[in-house]
């Protein structure tokens, strides 16, 4: 240990000596941290508001617009409306197409946004059935700066976003203000949508009601109707005074089928909804007793699940069977419900029981749907067309017997053709009616059902808050309908400024920096001067070693000083920041020191190899996943990496033992670099001297 500090002391003395060297020396400790601060302030918040807001980006809408009923919609303005309130980037709002790309191509503006003039349109194109994707034009300079459009290209997201924005919220808007007449109310009434449906509905079932009427009497009076024809037919001597007579009822009679033929249209659809809503009911039972594998899923209410869905299917079932014309025509529910009725009473189930009776009940379910099938297909190809061309027999022959009553004068011989025929026509149209009122009030029954249901809904609290709130802001809806989901960010370990991160980075440079100037201005190499000629080999490599370290640790110091007061870096852990730059240090000098005490200049590339492998694939700037698979290969095996995860851990926060772990894999690598130093000198002595030599003659090297 003695003969080591006799040659840190002969440096010192000699150090202290030389003023240029104590320059030098003053130089190499503060120029790493000069390297540190300047890269860490120019990258203090490169992506910040501060910074982006300052990059000029051009936007041009040539957007048209379109008119949505009373509503002008212009999605295009709605965006610039939207940009002109974000600062995040230096917005322009240019004047003209032209004045936009000229700006692009000159390098005045990043980057360029054109809205064309059939973007709205587009955009509600799905309104029309044949959708198509509008387009907004982007144009970017991608020579001005590489970076730039790095951070430009997010400008695509920030206008996508705000064109979805716009879309919704004035759709949602639009939806609002013509809610009224999609509801039926008038501008200003205060009212909700289930209560206008129930209006509505209220309206039709008393229009049903009055079609019943209208049919019973239309039943009267094609009975009265055809009892007048019998005694005109006797009557014909006196035949104009029956003709003025009948021409007033016909008259009346054909209004009344008039209202016939519009309940005809009202009756096929609400038919088609009672067949629809049996068949959702049938396809919720059968689901149910799917879940019925085992006894085991008997429990926990699942037999009362089938039972409530069997119920609803059957309530649907029977109002179908009162529709169906012909009794022979019913469904039959009997085994369905007897099974069902089994299913819950049964208390001595048995596997082999419980698999048999779902099996029975998903045949009588598929019998069922089956015989659905059947009734709405004969519905539409048979009693629907029956009704419209019963109306249609009843008005054509309404309309033929008041032309022969118009025209008879004297014929009376044609006149008691024209009454036998509209008997036989009268005849045939009582029936067709008659089925027609069955129908209608069929429906009514269910429409009832429907209407107890939605009143059922309007009572409902939460339901009246709801609608309370559309009614008293619409804009609120439609604000919320723009961004319904609000993205929570939980940060874990959160670093106040990019600069703060990227310090270990450029700090851990720094220190291989500085390690690798004091190889290339002070030598390894030990003179040997008086009362220095006991050392040995290994006295030389620890005593030349200090004065590295100690130019070395001065580095560290100052770097880290300045970063915590001068540049005013985030940092949870100031000491153990110190302390990691501190060991830092010193493997890195020590690996310089030992590559080039062993293998000379061929040491200091060595060193610089290490280097440039580092910064490139150490997961420095980039993600290691995003690098090629040779710098994942390597990343583990680099010092860089567990430099940077030391000193970040002191930036953003530890996680376990982390630090200390990363503290003791660079141990390793200083004791691993001791023993290169020392060991392999000597094999490498010949080839080192060889090499210098050479250097030498070529009077150009030093």
């Amino acid at each position: 240990m003695r003969q080591i500090f006799r040659v840190f002391l002969s440096d010192l003395k000699r150090l202290s000596t030389n003023v240029v060297a104590l320059v030098i020396i003053m130089g190499l400790s503060i120029i790493p941290a000069l390297y540190a601060w300047f890269n860490i302030l120019s990258n203090w918040d490169p992506y910040g508001e501060s910074a982006t807001s300052q990059m000029k980006i051009a936007v041009y809408s040539e957007d048209q617009g379109v008119s949505v009923g009373s509503v002008q919609v212009n999605i295009g303005d709605s965006v610039i409306g939207g940009l002109e309130a974000n600062s995040t980037i230096g917005w322009v709002f240019a004047e003209s197409r032209d004045e936009t790309l000229a700006g692009v191509y000159s390098g005045e503006y990043y980057a360029a946004l054109i809205i064309p003039e059939d973007f709205t349109v587009d955009m509600i194109s799905f309104l029309s059935g044949d959708p198509e994707n509008p387009k907004i034009l982007y144009y970017e300079n991608s020579k001005k700066n590489a970076i730039a459009t790095k951070i430009t290209s997010k400008v695509k997201n920030t206008v996508q976003q705000q064109v979805n924005t716009s879309f919704i919220s004035t759709l949602a808007e639009v939806l609002s203000q013509t809610g009224n007449a999609f509801s039926g109310m008038s501008e200003g009434e205060e009212t909700d949508m289930v209560s206008a449906l129930l209006a509505g509905m209220e309206e039709v079932d008393r229009d049903l009601t009055t079609y019943v009427s209208i049919l019973d009497g239309f039943v009267l009076i094609t009975e009265s109707t055809g009892e007048l024809v019998d005694s005109s037919q006797s009557l014909i001597p006196n035949l104009e005074t029956v003709i003025d007579s009948g021409s007033v009822a016909l008259s009346g009679m054909q209004g009344t089928v008039l209202a016939g033929a519009q309940t005809v249209d009202t009756v096929t659809v609400m038919t088609d909804i009672a067949l629809d809503s049996a068949r959702d009911s049938l396809n919720n039972l059968q689901q149910k007793v799917k879940t019925l594998n085992t006894l085991a899923s008997l429990e926990g209410g699942r037999v009362e699940d089938v039972s409530s869905a069997a119920d609803a299917l059957l309530s649907y079932v029977d109002m179908i069977n009162s529709l169906v014309p012909t009794p022979g025509d019913t469904i039959d529910t009997s085994d369905l419900e007897r099974d069902v009725e089994q299913l819950k009473t049964d208390t001595n189930l048995t596997q082999e029981k419980l698999n048999r009776l779902t099996t029975s009940i998903n045949n009588e379910l598929t019998a069922i749907g089956n015989e659905l099938t059947t009734i709405q297909e004969n519905f539409h190809s048979q009693t629907a067309p029956t009704l419209d061309s019963s109306v249609y027999e009843v008005e054509k022959a309404l309309i033929q017997a008041q032309i022969l009553l118009g025209s008879m004068d004297d014929q009376f011989f044609n006149v008691a053709l024209a009454l036998q025929s509209y008997e036989d026509t009268l005849e045939g149209a009582t029936s067709a009616v008659t089925e027609t009122r069955d129908y209608v009030a069929s429906l009514q029954t269910g429409l009832r059902q429907v209407m107890d249901g939605l009143q059922t809904l309007a009572e409902d609290p939460d339901y009246q808050e709801i609608a309370s709130i559309l009614q008293a802001d619409p804009a609120a809806v439609a604000e919320f309908a723009a961004s319904p989901v609000v993205m929570e960010t939980v940060t874990m370990y959160e670093i106040s400024s990019y600069g703060s991160a990227m310090a270990p980075f450029y700090t851990v440079l720094a220190l291989w920096v500085g390690a690798l100037i004091l190889v290339a201005l002070i030598h390894v190499k030990v003179i040997r001067e008086p009362g220095l000629e006991q050392v040995k080999p290994w006295h030389e490599f620890f005593g030349r070693y200090l004065t590295f370290y100690l130019v070395g640790q001065a580095q560290a110091l100052i770097a880290v000083l300045g970063n915590l007061f001068f540049v005013r870096i985030q940092c949870v852990h100031p000491f153990l920041f110190w302390l990691a730059a501190s060991v830092i240090s010193f493997v890195f000098t020590m690996i310089m020191y030992a590559l080039t005490y062993a293998f000379g200049n061929v040491g200091e590339a060595i060193a610089v190899i290490i280097m440039v492998i580092q910064v490139a694939g150490a997961g420095c700037t980039f993600p290691i996943e995003v690098l090629p698979a040779v710098y994942q290969a390597i990343y583990k095996f680099l010092p860089f990496v567990y430099s940077m995860d030391a000193l970040k851990a002191c930036v953003g926060g530890m996680y376990g033992a982390e630090y200390w772990v990363d503290m003791g894999i660079l141990a390793i690598y200083g004791i691993a670099f001791i023993l290169i130093g020392i060991f392999l000198r000597k094999p490498f002595a010949k080839l080192n001297e060889m090499i210098e030599h050479s250097k030498e003659k070529s009077g150009v090297m030093i």
